[in-house]
């Protein structure tokens, strides 16, 4: 079931905040739809996790397909939104804990995921096209991982993550 993109009577704030919960609720529930509602599908687009930069939609949307074959639960928290009066330009910063599971050990009763906690920072962006808020730029601190990193990412673990594990 694909969920509503555009929720009514939401102020500013709320709808900068509302381009983020649709990001990870897409990608929670395997909702391309309503992930891609939240990014601006152009070539501005960048995603920035340590030192590897992804620009521009099509590369964003290959580099994210991964999610969408795996089990994922993200709790985004302690999120902060600056905001000026009739600004079509917002910056957000937001915690999360995420959760990554191959699909056949979602209900086993050992862990066998992949979690990370990171500082997420956005700059989100009002579409003049549909007046929804887009994530635009999404940079990754990645705080500590725990678990088997081939869950999310397969057996060519990324340099970034080898890199971090190595501190």
């Amino acid at each position: 079931m694909t969920a509503i993109t555009s929720l009514p009577n939401l102020t500013p704030r709320e709808g900068v905040i509302d381009a983020i919960h649709r990001c990870f609720t897409g990608m929670d529930t395997n909702d391309h739809e309503l992930y891609e509602s939240a990014c601006l599908q152009d070539e501005s687009m960048t995603v920035v996790i340590g030192p590897t930069t992804v620009q521009g939609w099509k590369a964003i949307r290959e580099f994210s397909e991964k999610v969408f074959h795996i089990v994922t639960s993200h709790a985004i928290t302690n999120i902060r939104v600056a905001l000026e009066d009739g600004a079509e330009t917002a910056s957000v910063t937001a915690s999360a804990m995420a959760f990554h599971l191959r699909p056949a050990e979602a209900f086993t009763p050992e862990d066998t995921s992949y979690t990370s906690a990171s500082v997420y920072r956005f700059e989100v962006v009002k579409d003049s096209k549909d007046g929804l808020w887009k994530i635009k730029r999404w940079e990754f601190q990645v705080l500590w991982t725990v678990g088997d990193p081939t869950v999310m990412h397969g057996e060519e673990v990324p340099e970034f993550i080898t890199t971090l594990e190595s501190k």
